[in-house]
């Protein structure tokens, strides 16, 4: 049970005791104004877009066949195999997982 009566150290007679009400600062006198409201969230949009759109490409270029026949790794045959193990390509697969995790979880948390 809550008691906020307590008796005075000195043995004087009760003191009351009240909750203490604490107000949140203000506000900043302007605000955000509506440019910049609209600036982050296009930005938000711009960078879930993006997040998405690397994603899909981490996860679905390492499986074909540009992956290990372009004329970048021609010249670099150890490179080529290295990046043609099966391990490395879930590799980076997975990075793109992460890559769309991070747009998902950006778009549900934004809040104003």
């Amino acid at each position: 049970m809550l008691n906020f009566v307590e008796h005075d150290p000195d043995g004087g007679g009760p003191e009351r005791k009240a909750p203490v009400l604490i107000m949140p600062p203000p506000p900043p006198p302007h605000g955000r104004s509506r440019w910049e409201t609209w600036r982050g969230r296009l930005f938000l949009v711009e960078f879930i877009l993006v997040c998405l759109m690397i994603g899909i490409l981490l996860i679905v270029v390492p499986w074909t066949p540009f992956w290990g026949e372009n004329s970048l790794l021609s010249g670099f045959p150890r490179v080529r195999e290295f990046l043609m193990n099966d391990f490395i390509r879930g590799l980076v697969s997975g990075l793109g997982l992460a890559d769309i995790w991070l747009a998902v979880s950006e778009a549900v948390r934004y809040r104003e």
